[in-house]
């Protein structure tokens, strides 16, 4: 996505919320899946949402197994045999309990998708503070109130993240999906008393750059600098989300508090030829067999904040040179994990065996969550926070 084009994009969905007040989000909590189990505590209402009629009604505690039949979906169930062929099939409680898909509740309504290779998409249709309420104790993770101002921050630039990809899927009928694609959504039983309270007492309210919603990029620890968003993912640059400095007065780093602000790990020359190399094998496909039994891999350059820009994975055939956010797909963990973050340095390539220390976790753009955990405990207000990790930008209510 070009700058031009990313701007329009996001002009789009501040007119459609402006236009709708606080908007009404379509969430991808299913994408593609032979099918999924539906039901609800108060009973559910079956209609074909393409044309509005009624198809029938779901007992309180019954459930159905939506799945596909030929290009349609076909519904079935202890009662409700067939609810007959549709191809976009709305679901919604009949009364106070909400609809559970696959056994999680969620608020809202749902429509299930017919879509392409015989599968099915649940959607979950509901208004966008609803949505925070299942994405910020998520992404942030548990805190407590002496954190609520980085709660509140995390509240502000996850909704910010919405309404910059209102539309983002369209193609797929919904806005975002449910998961690290987009934000992590885990409906009623993510959330929690802190997290809601800071959904409540930012409600409305986003960050904007010339009077548009920001891509407001986060992650969870930046190791001392974050970095600036074309360094580490292939976006184009924006002034407020440049490479910014995480140290405290004391010399620390804020973000020095996670777990995991420094690592390291090791690869032996099976693990580079294993793991390592089916990755690669998924990423390159059959150009792979010209690289031969990978002998190792070497940083070719760096980005101006000290992040590693590339690397060379080189054998008796060929190199491979991959870049930004490929590197840490490619060289996962032993256990299979991506690596940690592009902020690293190879310490030894000794016996074949390679070793690398790094810092940070996350691509290291926007806002560091464990330097705002810091920051919060130390008395910063939601906005000093804001201000710090996306600098230049206004913090808006646009409804």
């Amino acid at each position: 996505m070009g700058t031009a084009s990313g701007s329009i994009e996001r002009a789009a969905g501040l007119a459609r919320l402006q236009s709708a007040r606080e908007p009404v989000l379509r969430v991808g909590v299913r994408v593609g899946v032979s099918s999924v189990e539906i039901g609800s505590a108060s009973g559910l209402l079956l209609s074909d949402a393409q044309t509005g009629y009624s198809i029938g009604a779901v007992g309180p505690g019954e459930t159905l197994r939506i799945s596909r039949e030929g290009p349609g979906l076909s519904a079935y169930g202890d009662q409700l045999r067939d609810a007959g062929i549709v191809h976009v099939l709305g679901v919604e409680t009949s009364g106070e309990a909400p609809v559970t898909i696959d056994g999680s509740p969620y608020r809202g309504r749902f429509e299930l998708l017919a879509i392409e290779d015989s599968l099915v998409t649940a959607v979950n249709i509901l208004p966008l503070e609803e949505y925070l309420r299942g994405v910020v104790p998520l992404e942030i993770g548990p805190r407590t109130r002496e954190e609520l101002a980085a709660i509140e921050a995390q509240a502000v630039a996850a909704r910010t993240y919405a309404v910059s990809h209102l539309d983002g899927h369209e193609e797929m009928g919904f806005d975002l999906f449910g998961t690290v694609e987009d934000q992590v959504y885990g409906g009623i039983d993510a959330e929690r008393p802190e997290s809601n309270e800071a959904v409540r007492a930012t409600a409305g309210k986003i960050l904007t750059y010339d009077g548009l919603p920001i891509r407001a990029y986060y992650h969870s620890t930046c190791g001392g600098r974050t970095a600036a968003i074309d360094e580490v993912l292939d976006r184009p640059a924006a002034p407020y989300l440049q490479s910014v400095s995480d140290r405290a007065p004391d010399g620390s780093d804020w973000c020095s508090i996670s777990p995991r602000y420094r690592w390291s790990t090791v690869w032996s020359s099976n693990e580079l030829n294993g793991p390592v190399r089916d990755e690669l094998a998924r990423m390159f496909g059959e150009r792979t067999r010209a690289l031969g039994p990978i002998d190792g891999f070497r940083v070719t350059d760096h980005t101006e904040s000290g992040r590693v820009l590339s690397v060379a994975f080189f054998g008796p055939g060929s190199q491979f040179v991959l870049e930004r956010l490929d590197i840490r797909f490619a060289l996962r963990e032993p256990d299979g994990r991506i690596l940690g973050s592009t902020d690293f340095d190879v310490v030894s390539e000794a016996d074949g065996v390679f070793e690398v220390h790094g810092r940070g976790f996350g691509h290291g753009a926007g806002m560091c969550q464990w330097g705002a955990i810091a920051r919060a405990r130390a008395g910063q207000t939601s906005e000093e926070i804001l201000s710090t990790y996306y600098p230049g930008t206004r913090l808006s209510r646009v409804y």
